[in-house]
Order: structure tokens, then C-alpha cells, then sequence
């Protein structure tokens, strides 16, 4: 009976979102309860042990909710920061402006992992029950319809075995709580249960069940992954920074974070919790998007301007990979005892100097401006352009770089593309250079996290050589044409007679050959005498005399 009224207690405290008396001074970590108000203290609380010995001039405290309380909990500002599954995390960073700062990593003996998925299975008894195709018919339960893993994983997977919602008898829910649905199953109550991974090896772990009752369907098995699977896999549990919640708090937060012991479990702390990198969420979102659950309700329907942002997302992870290289660096600096951390980090940092290096090494002027007009980035090539050193060009405005009537051109097309969130081009010569240089150059938007515009990216590529052979072959052509122009030609059968070689023109007139030819071409004649006209003109005279 007392342990029922602890129970009461808190799942009681859950639902208002406290967790035993936190003062006004306190800052507040929720996490999702998924296996009942009790376990979820027990397993967290490490949590804010840890914090609250690293940072002393705070005091952190773990606030139990469930899926809809931590959504209102976040939107009424009630809490600093949260520990949510991967959906989760994707409708606070859409509605909210939440942004995870670690990644969850999950352990098996020496093994640790950052990703999870579902666990599909049923009594190992149940000989009718092999695949998931034998799901048909029978009935189910999991934690909630909100669920990642547990319900919208599962849910994917049978949907690949061709095992729609209605197929199965009937589907339960647990009120959330994955310990339910392992005993539910474990009962007979039900012929087959799904819950994330890890839960049965914690139960085991903990003597609540023998992981010999159960059989796994759709067994799966992945690299480095140690724990019972039966779907894809997905990045862990995010542990994210509320909007409102100081980013250097954050900062702070999220380095201890990463240095959490977690490889030797305690009495007090049997299933130890790891954090690693904020790990990459895309992949949940398009999950989410294809089965247009929140925030991606309405998915599909987008405006011409979300569809137009979508095709500059590539530029704009440019622009933010330059922002993420000082956390690269400053993460590396704080983990380097952990190696396998390590070497994800120098990897990442590799593909961001990959990248800086295309854009510092390309023959084309990159530049980037603010929203105020200032240039905050520039490459080598842009620098020439401009005729002064990168330092000397960054922070300023084209006002205080170019005479008025280039800088208002230049404000102009900035205008432009702010106010059509659109691209724009056009050719421009630049005096500054020597010679001067006639340049293509084409502008856009950069947006942020909240869709705004809040940058503006210039490309710039010359083509003074083009248009330069542009008028060689121009001047060409006309020369060609005036050639052509003072051509005549003569065409067709030309009647001339046999005797005197006279030739008949179109009249039916009778014209000397020269000059005919001369009429109708630009030929000119000369006369003379051939040796042998001139022999017979002798003979001629000689026979006269």
C-alpha cells in the first residue's frame, strides 16, 4: 500500500511538472517519463548530480513529464532544459526554438552506441507468432501514440511488411510507461508488445524479467550496435537548450555533458547515461514528414516561399558550417581522452576545411553581407576585386568602400533580393582592378533557423575575356559581311555566241564579253595580245603588204 501511494505521488508530481520542491532560483531539466514517475527520477537523477558537482553556483533538478505536459511545460517557459526523444526534439526546434547540445549514448558492456530504434516482440512461447507478418490479426501494445520508437517506428516497420493499422486486432497504450507493456506481454495479456530499445535489457538488468520469456521479431542486427533491435536505427534521446535559456549557460552545460563518466555503473546508478556530439536529426524528420505527424502536419503544402528556401538549404548549411567550426574546435579540445569522439570531430573538421578551402581556392569573388550591409566574409579572389586587403573590407558597408552612384547599384540589388527573397544577376564593371574587369555576378538569400533572411551571399565570376572575344567576333562578322556584301557572282547558263563570243543578256541584247563581266561583277578588264594572236596578226600584216 505505501509503495502504491509513492507511486500516486509521483505520477501526481509528473503531471504538474515538479519534481520534489524546486525553488524559483533552480534550473529545470524535464524528461520524458517512459517508465513510470519512480524509474524516471531513479535513472536521471545522475543527471543532475553530475551538474549540480560541476557547476555549484547553480542547482539543477530533474521534472518528470509526460508528451503533452513537456510541450506545455516548454511553451509556458517553465523549464531551461529538456531530455526528449528525437520527434520530440524536432517539434520544439520547429515550434520553439529548442536546439539540442548533446546526443544520448546508450551502454552494453564495453559497447556504447548513440543511436536506437524499436524492439518488436512477443512470449517465447507463442509458436504462432514468428514474423511480423504473423502480427496480423493479433493484438499489440506500446507506450503511446506519441511515441517514437515505441509507436512511430513500429508503426513504419509494419507498414513495411504490409501490416496496416487495422490489420492488427486491436492496439493498446500504456499511458506511456514501457515497463507496462513489457509486463502486459510478459502477462498474456496481449499477444505482442514494441518499446525502444534498451528496456529489456534494463528490466533484465534490473531482475524484473528473464529476456529468455521473450522472443524478438524481425530480429535485426547492426555494426557496433549491442542492443536487441528490430527496425532501422535513429539518433538517441537529444538533450536540448530551450530558447530563452543563456547560450553560455548552455556552453557550459553541454561540455560536462560530454565529460560524464559512464563506463563504470554504481549500486546507486546501475544503467549509467553517456552524452556525445548533437548528432545529425534529418533522418527522424523525414520520418515524421512521411507520416505527417507534428510538426509536419501538413507536409507537402508549402508556399512558394518555403519551397524556394528548401532549394538554398544546401547555402545555407555553408554559412552555418563556418559558425560550427569554432564548436568543433572547442569540443575537440575538452574530449580528447575520449578517442572515438575524437576522431569524429577531426573527421568533421576535415570536410569543413574541405569546403573553406573550395571557396577560399575558387577563381570566382565570394562575399557575403548582413542584413545591415556590411561584408562579413570575403575570399582571396574578392579581395583583387575590390582592390584592398580582406581586414580592410569586413565590417564595412559598399558606401565606405565605392564612390555613391556604385554603392547606391550595389544597395539597390541588395534591396532586391531582400524584399523578392529571391535570386538576382547582372553584369557590372569593376575600375579598381587594373585593367578594369567586367564581372557576372549573382546574389541571394541566406536564411536562418526561423526562415528569416538574415545574410546576403554574392558570387561574382569575370567575364572580361568573354566579352572581349564576344566584340572580336562581332567586328569578324561585320568584316565577313562587308566581304560577302562586294561579291558578285555570275549564276546559271550564260548564252554566248559561238563566233564572236558575244553574250545575250536577259533582254535578249548582245553585249561584249568584258563587258558583260564587268556589269555583273567586280572584275576589271586590261587588254594585251597572246603570243599566238600576236604570231597570226604577223602573217596577217605579211600577207597584206
Amino acid at each position: 500500500m505505501a509503495r502504491f501511494c509513492k507511486l500516486l505521488i509521483l505520477f501526481a508530481f509528473s503531471l504538474l511538472g515538479v519534481s520534489g520542491q524546486a525553488s524559483a532560483g533552480d534550473l529545470r531539466i524535464g524528461v520524458l517519463n517512459i517508465r513510470g514517475p519512480e524509474d524516471t527520477i531513479k535513472y536521471w537523477q545522475q543527471i543532475s548530480d553530475h551538474l549540480n558537482a560541476q557547476i555549484p553556483d547553480n542547482h539543477f533538478v530533474i521534472i518528470p513529464h509526460n508528451y503533452k505536459s513537456m510541450e506545455k511545460a516548454v511553451a509556458d517557459g517553465q523549464l531551461e532544459f529538456a531530455v526528449v526523444n528525437p520527434a520530440q526534439y524536432i517539434e520544439l526546434e520547429v515550434k520553439y526554438g529548442a536546439s539540442a547540445i548533446a546526443t544520448q549514448i546508450s551502454h552494453s558492456a564495453q559497447t556504447e552506441s548513440s543511436y536506437f530504434g524499436t524492439v518488436i516482440f512477443t512470449r517465447a512461447n507463442r509458436a504462432d507468432i514468428a514474423t511480423l507478418s504473423d502480427l496480423k490479426g493479433k493484438s499489440l501494445i506500446t507506450a503511446s501514440k506519441t511515441a517514437f520508437a515505441s509507436w512511430v517506428v513500429t508503426r513504419d516497420e509494419l507498414m513495411r511488411e504490409g501490416i496496416e493499422y487495422g490489420d492488427l486486432s486491436s492496439v493498446r497504450f500504456a499511458n506511456s510507461s514501457a515497463d507496462k507493456v513489457v509486463m502486459a506481454v510478459k502477462n498474456g495479456e496481449v499477444d505482442a508488445g514494441s518499446v525502444r530499445t534498451t528496456i529489456l535489457e534494463q528490466m533484465a538488468q534490473e531482475g524484473k524479467i528473464d529476456l529468455a520469456d521473450f522472443r524478438i521479431l524481425n530480429r535485426k542486427h547492426e555494426d557496433g550496435f549491442p542492443f536487441l533491435l528490430s527496425s532501422a536505427l535513429y539518433p538517441e534521446f537529444a538533450f536540448v537548450r530551450l530558447k530563452h535559456t543563456d547560450r553560455q549557460l548552455a556552453n557550459h552545460v553541454a561540455a560536462h555533458l560530454l565529460l560524464l563518466p559512464h563506463d563504470k555503473p554504481t549500486t546507486r546508478y546501475p544503467n549509467l547515461i553517456g552524452w556525445t556530439v548533437p548528432d545529425n536529426y534529418e533522418k527522424v524528420g523525414k520520418l515524421l514528414q512521411k507520416w505527417r505527424l507534428p510538426p509536419y502536419e501538413n507536409y507537402g503544402t508549402v508556399t512558394l516561399r518555403e519551397a524556394v528556401r528548401q532549394h538554398w538549404i544546401s547555402i545555407a548549411l555553408a554559412f552555418i558550417s563556418f559558425s560550427a567550426l569554432w564548436l568543433v574546435v572547442y569540443l575537440s579540445l575538452n574530449i580528447r581522452q575520449r578517442k572515438k569522439n575524437y576522431n569524429i570531430l577531426k573527421e568533421a573538421k576535415q570536410k569543413l576545411d574541405l569546403v573553406n578551402t573550395m571557396i577560399e581556392t575558387t577563381p570566382d569573388a565570394v562575399f557575403i553581407k548582413d542584413k545591415q550591409g556590411r561584408y562579413v566574409f570575403v575570399n582571396p579572389t574578392a579581395a583583387i576585386l575590390f582592390g584592398k586587403p580582406a581586414e580592410e573590407i569586413i565590417g564595412k558597408t559598399a558606401s565606405e568602400l565605392f564612390p555613391q552612384d556604385v554603392a547606391r547599384i550595389m544597395s539597390d540589388s541588395d534591396s532586391a533580393v531582400m524584399s523578392n527573397s529571391g535570386t538576382v544577376s547582372f553584369e557590372k564593371i569593376y575600375t579598381a582592378p587594373v585593367p578594369p574587369k567586367q564581372m557576372h555576378i549573382t546574389k541571394g538569400p541566406m536564411y536562418d533557423s526561423k526562415g528569416e533572411i538574415d545574410a546576403i551571399f554574392a558570387v561574382g565570376r569575370d567575364i572580361t575575356d568573354l566579352k572581349h572575344l564576344q566584340v572580336e567576333i562581332t567586328d569578324k562578322v561585320v568584316q565577313l559581311e562587308a566581304a560577302l556584301s562586294a561579291v558578285r557572282l555570275l549564276e546559271g547558263i550564260i548564252p554566248i555566241c559561238s563566233y564572236c563570243k558575244k553574250i545575250r543578256d536577259d533582254e535578249k541584247s548582245w553585249h561584249q564579253m568584258e563587258n558583260y563581266i564587268s556589269r555583273h561583277s567586280e572584275a576589271k578588264f586590261s587588254h594585251g595580245i597572246c603570243p599566238e594572236c600576236f604570231e597570226k596578226q604577223l602573217e596577217i600584216i605579211d600577207n597584206m603588204k
